[in-house]
């Protein structure tokens, strides 16, 4: 797109809303407008002028910082902001106040959310979101009721996308980020949310990479045998208080339990999986809840030959080929390494495939988490004798998923795991009962 003509800017600085002293102020920006074209990359600045968007302030702005926060969230948005009530979208060549803006390509509209920590639960997830919260260069969706952070599951449901936009709207994300680094030094803005059942829900991820086709994912998996129990444990330790809460037998909890079950299905205890802020199409407690191939080749990062579909059980789930994004794979055996210097490495992975500041992440938990978790019941313990049946089929559902992420998802170009070696060691055991080492 043209330019506007010099004098059509000239006309609007000459206007009398438009004071010396002003204009001045304007040109002091001029060298702060050759690093935005770096920061923003699809928004050209010319002149001494520095561009000015309806909806993102009603002032010029004052300081660097605020510069930097409008270029990343342009650049974010682009034409999605007509997603969002409250911010207009961006003109093709606009003049205002004597400030200019034109784009030199279209935006893609989806490409305000960066990232998702999209699975599983009960593996990590939500010590990454609280970590990456606190940090200032990413929005995790900020403050929701009473809680800093918490899950965004809006996308689930296939008529909630505007609640989801308002809740990333320029003025959050604003709010709840700072871009000054050290030495005057402007750090990248990353936007994310966690999503944990993501991957296992089938319209959640749908709905996902509907939106967001280029999204790249945050996945950490479990041994299928202590996923099982903590999950077991988690529910029932959040159901309402006017459960009965009667232990179910864990045989009974062989088989899928997917709200959109279609074959091999359990019983529904549907209390095992009801909370005070449960959603209705919360998966129940089973086998196939601690099972995580299936869910990721829904990411259509393998070929899906024969051998391979007879591994993933010829599941019925969507694949998605138009996902583009890349994924950051890990075991929580990981997270909990004792190895400093491996552990280390994690965390400066992490940072990279983020881009954030070398030293600003870790997993390690606070004092309090660590309390709050050990003071939690156990309504079972997943290595007594009675739970020898399900521990078996999670075993042999635990052996399938490590020989299908070897031999065929660790083939694709777009996995960033670190620590391969040690990644592969852990998921090596997944076809051993840890009981018996016990």
């Amino acid at each position: 797109q043209k330019t506007p003509a010099s004098s059509d800017i000239m006309k609007v600085n000459k206007a009398s809303s438009l004071s010396k002293a002003r204009s001045t102020t304007y040109c002091a920006f001029r060298s702060i407008a050759k690093f935005l074209l770096v920061v923003v990359g699809s928004v050209t600045i010319t002149s001494c002028v520095v561009s000015r968007i309806h909806g993102i302030t009603n002032e010029a702005p004052t300081n660097v910082n605020v510069l930097v926060h409008q270029a990343g969230i342009l650049r974010r948005q682009g034409s999605n902001a007509n997603h969002i009530t409250n911010i207009p979208p961006v003109s093709d060549a606009g003049i205002s106040d004597g400030l200019v803006v034109h784009e030199t390509k279209p935006r893609h509209k989806n490409t305000l959310i960066d990232f998702a920590i999209g699975g599983f639960p009960k593996c990590g997830t939500t010590t990454m979101m609280k970590r990456l919260s606190e940090n200032p260069q990413v929005f995790m969706g900020g403050p929701q009721g009473s809680r800093a952070v918490d899950e965004v599951n809006m996308l689930r449901h296939n008529d909630r996308e505007q609640e989801f936009f308002d809740l990333y709207s320029t003025e959050r994300i604003n709010e709840h980020t700072n871009l000054a680094g050290p030495n005057g030094k402007v750090l990248k803005l990353m936007v994310g949310f966690k999503g944990p059942e993501m991957m296992r829900m089938e319209d959640f991820f749908t709905n996902v990479v509907n939106l967001f086709p280029a999204i790249d994912l945050i996945l950490s998996l479990r041994h299928p045998v202590l996923h099982f129990e903590s999950n077991y444990n988690f529910r029932l330790r959040n159901a309402d208080l006017d459960e009965k809460l009667k232990l179910i037998e864990t045989q009974h909890l062989i088989g899928n339990c997917g709200h959109d079950c279609k074959n091999n299905c359990t019983p529904k205890f549907e209390y095992i999986a009801k909370r005070s802020r449960a959603h209705k199409h919360d998966d129940d407690t089973c086998t196939y809840s601690s099972t995580f191939q299936y869910g990721l080749s829904r990411l259509s990062l393998t070929p899906m030959e024969s051998e391979e579909l007879a591994l993933l059980d010829h599941h019925q789930m969507t694949i998605h080929p138009e996902w583009s994004g890349r994924l950051f794979l890990m075991e929580t055996g990981q997270i909990a390494d004792k190895d400093q210097v491996r552990h280390g490495r994690l965390e400066r992975s992490f940072e990279e495939f983020l881009g954030l500041e070398a030293n600003s992440f870790t997993t390690d938990e606070t004092a309090e988490e660590i309390a709050d978790y050990q003071s939690h019941h156990k309504f079972i313990h997943i290595c007594d004798d009675e739970h020898h049946e399900v521990r078996k089929v999670l075993v042999e559902l635990g052996a399938k998923g490590a020989h299908w992420i070897k031999d065929y998802l660790l083939e694709s170009d777009r996995i960033v795991v670190p620590n391969k070696d040690h990644f592969i060691e852990l998921i090596d055991k997944w076809g051993v009962d840890p009981c018996d080492t016990h």
